[in-house]
């Protein structure tokens, strides 16, 4: 094999195909990636058995062949030269690395060691705009469980049918669910749980505004973009049933500019309690009050015009929770409906417009 690609693609690809290789194992041989150049092109592929990706590269192929070689040193060397064009050449299990004045030879193994990237038969497929699917991925992603015990709440929902997608996050604390009403055609409804790390690798290589194709299987979800193509092992449900924690009496209405409420929530937390991150939110006629105090560190207070016209009442919230939840929403003011201190929050955006909509459950924390 002997093949030609410029060293700025060479790069991005590299760095987001190392995402994919695991840190630690006990196959040497998962550690590797698959660099290949056949007859259509140059493709480089890397696999942890859950996740597979295969990242299309273009350049000037003089000799077909394929070779593994370890992903993460590689990554090293293209992200270490300067230059326009790397050459790499391979013979036997040892692959040479050109480019300008520096050149590598790395060992590695032969191609037929590297699993077999896998192969999906789709029960369910459609077409949407990588754009929405990276923002929806955005704006659920940050609420996934991490409780191995409870392995249904460590991906995220995703409900597809003919009128839309709607994705779901939840650790049991918190739960965001976002919903797109686009037509999907020939679609029927379905439902899987994705995997947190296929969803952050899609939005590695997600650069460009294109249309993909996104396909599920039984257990499989599979996303097809012009260069690139992701494989992952769904899940096993049951997913909870969210929507019945979600509030439907919370009358109590608050609004503050997200701006404002995000600054003045970063700076009151540094006080905060280091396990809790407790913030209480002080609520009066239009007008929101910050404070912290923790004995070990002090009390901080901020002040925030607001529009609230129910009665006072004190809540108490993990700031790092309100911080992430800020993070996603789009617009100038976001919307807290309330019931009552000890009750779940309802948060979306005050102004929703487009076609995506928002919302947020977040569980409130005891008042000391």
């Amino acid at each position: 094999m002997k093949i030609q690609v410029p060293l700025g693609e060479l790069s991005k690809k590299m760095n987001a195909i190392s995402s994919v290789v695991p840190a630690r194992t006990t196959m040497p041989i998962l550690s590797m990636v698959l660099i290949t150049a056949d007859d259509s092109s140059i493709s480089f592929s890397a696999t942890d058995l859950d996740i597979s990706v295969t990242s299309r590269v273009s350049g000037n192929i003089e000799t077909q062949g394929c070779i593994a070689v370890p992903a993460k040193k590689i990554a090293e060397i293209v992200k270490s030269l300067s230059g326009d064009e790397v050459e790499m050449e391979a013979e036997g299990e040892k692959l040479t690395i050109r480019c300008g004045k520096s050149r590598f030879s790395v060992n590695g193994r032969s191609a037929e060691d590297f699993p077999k990237m896998p192969r999906q038969e789709s029960s369910t497929e459609f077409d949407i705009q990588s754009p929405l699917l990276v923002k929806m991925i955005q704006k659920t992603i940050y609420a996934v469980s991490t409780d191995l015990t409870r392995p249904a709440l460590c991906g995220v929902l995703w409900e597809v049918d003919r009128n839309g997608l709607t994705m779901v996050s939840t650790d049991g604390h918190r739960l965001a669910r976002v919903e797109a009403k686009v037509e999907l055609k020939n679609v029927e409804k379905t439902e899987v749980i994705v995997p947190p790390k296929a969803l952050s690798t899609f939005r590695s290589y997600s650069e460009k505004d294109e249309m993909i194709k996104v396909g599920l299987g039984d257990n499989s979800v599979s996303i097809e973009m012009n260069e690139v193509s992701i494989y992952s092992r769904l899940l096993e449900g049951p997913f909870p049933s969210y929507q019945k924690v979600i509030p439907s009496g919370n009358e109590k209405a608050l609004v503050v500019p997200r701006d404002d409420l995000s600054a003045a929530t970063k700076r009151v937390s540094i006080l905060s309690d280091a396990l809790t991150h407790q913030v209480i939110f002080s609520l009066d006629h239009d007008k929101l009050t910050l404070h912290v105090t923790t004995q070990d560190l002090g009390e901080a207070r901020e002040e925030l015009e607001a529009t609230y016209a129910d009665e006072p009442m004190d809540i108490g919230y993990n700031a790092a929770y309100i911080q992430d939840i800020l993070r996603t929403i789009d617009g100038d003011e976001i919307s807290f409906r309330l019931d009552r201190p000890d009750n779940a929050g309802v948060v979306t955006p005050a102004d929703e417009k487009g076609d995506i909509r928002q919302l947020c459950i977040v569980m409130p924390l005891r008042i000391n």
